[in-house]
């Protein structure tokens, strides 16, 4: 699995909404669940699997390259500028 992930400037910016709207969202979400982000083995497992088995043939038509999406991105820096042409 890979642990890289990008912050909520950047999904905001994705998605089409205000940083400040995506943190509001988040909360609402976290509270929501009552903060219990916990999933065990097994359910992880087979969602995992599912996953698996609907990518395969899949084709991406853009990838983040071509859609003019920076690949220095970092979680690190939410000032940064992100060019999404998509």
């Amino acid at each position: 699995m890979d642990d890289s992930f990008f912050n909520n400037a950047y999904y905001a910016k994705v998605g089409g909404v205000s940083t400040s709207e995506m943190n509001k969202l988040e909360m609402k979400f976290l509270f929501s669940l009552d903060f219990r982000l916990y999933v065990n083995v097994h359910t992880f497992g087979k969602y995992c699997s599912v996953f698996k088995r609907e990518a395969v043939g899949s084709i991406i038509k853009r990838t983040i390259k071509e859609c003019g999406v920076e690949e220095s991105w970092t979680n690190k820096d939410d000032n940064a500028r992100v060019a999404v042409d998509c």
